[in-house]
């Protein structure tokens, strides 16, 4: 059945809480694209427009309702001084944090950190890696963005200063030195805000995303001590666009799917929870993104892919506030394209509404 609304149209009515023709289809197809487009993995994360024409072929290709760009959790780090090794075809290599343990920046970021020196924030036009993302915006938005929203996922705060210190000593500071992973904390949510606004600017939406906040990497109560405050903040700065925020936590997010809702986000990209559990926990604040298995897509065969994501529709559009069919994290590099395409099949089939070419007319 043909398309009634354009992919931009349909996710304007699901964030106005109006019917739309179908349930937006978002298998998360990042550095995936790369193989659709024919190119390394390396190229992909490296150039912009190479990361904005592989998207385009990608959501052609596959008829998805979003083009997203994500490469890794680093970004934001290694444009604050964290050194990344560059695979030839997989995803950039933390090597080196640039702190191996917690730097005393206070609650002030531009407060002097270690031998007297105060760290700058991060350059979305020169530091790292940073201007790849908004070349890639640019690009789509000038190809599609009249179209298609345009995303751009941004490590949070809490991922990010993850990725700036040796990993052992942030997660022992949580217990032993929380003041110190609050300034750290503080120091990246500044230039996370700042590269927010560049996205913005060159025509994307944000994403917050903060897989290290996962339950299966920390407890409730630092989620809610650490990474929560930081996400909330980014969020509010969004806002101030009237932007309508998605904050993805992959993993297991049971005991902080509550939580993550006070953030302010206006959807919730979720990973291995229950539908069940989200819609008890966050249904009535948020619409939901999710969650089909990222290692069954990557693994099973079409036809089974096909009927879970069915049965998994079928329970999303029972999410008061609006559901987007998707995958629970990025779908694998390695993903057979086939699969792919069972999995648009069947979401487009399962999501259709099928009054509301009626209810038009």
């Amino acid at each position: 059945m043909k398309d009634l609304l354009t992919p931009r149209e349909r996710f304007g009515l699901l964030v106005i809480d109006e019917p739309q023709d179908r349930v937006p289809v978002f298998p998360l197809i990042t550095a995936h694209a790369a193989r659709t487009a024919g190119i390394s993995v390396r190229d992909y994360y490296t150039d912009g427009a190479a990361m904005a024409r592989s998207q385009l072929v990608a959501q052609e290709s596959y008829g998805i309702d979003f083009i997203s760009f994500f490469s890794e959790v680093g970004l934001v780090a290694e444009a604050l001084g964290s050194q990344f090794d560059y695979p030839e075809d997989d995803l950039p290599l933390l090597a080196r944090p640039r702190w191996a343990s917690i730097p005393d920046l206070g609650h002030d970021p531009n407060s002097p950190a270690e031998s007297g020196h105060v760290p700058r924030l991060a350059d979305p036009l020169r530091d790292g890696r940073l201007r790849v993302y908004l070349d890639a915006v640019a690009y789509a938005y000038e190809a599609r963005g009249d179209t298609v929203p345009i995303l751009a996922y941004v490590p949070a705060p809490f991922t990010t200063a993850q990725q700036l210190v040796d990993q052992e000593a942030f997660l022992l500071g949580l217990l032993t030195e929380p003041e110190r992973v609050k300034g750290l904390l503080a120091y990246a949510t500044r230039s996370i805000v700042r590269f927010c606004r560049a996205i913005v600017g060159a025509g994307g939406l944000p994403i917050l995303v903060d897989p290290l906040a996962s339950g299966s990497v920390i407890s409730a109560e630092h989620y809610r001590e650490f990474a929560l405050p930081s996400e909330a903040e980014v969020i509010r700065f969004l806002h101030r666009y009237d932007l309508d925020v998605v904050l993805h936590i992959c993993g297991d997010t049971r005991a902080t799917i509550g939580m993550m809702a006070e953030t302010g986000a206006d959807l919730l990209s979720i990973d291995r929870i229950e539908m069940a559990d989200v819609v008890a926990g966050a249904g009535q604040a948020c619409r939901i993104i999710g969650n089909y298995d990222t290692s069954a897509i990557l693994l099973a065969d079409p036809p089974t892919v096909e009927a879970a994501v069915a049965e998994m529709v079928v329970a999303g559009r029972k999410c008061p506030r609006g559901f987007v069919a998707a995958t629970g994290c990025e779908v694998p590099v390695e993903t057979p394209p086939e699969n792919v395409r069972a999995f648009v099949r069947a979401a487009r089939q399962a999501g259709r509404n099928l009054d509301y070419g009626r209810r038009r007319n």
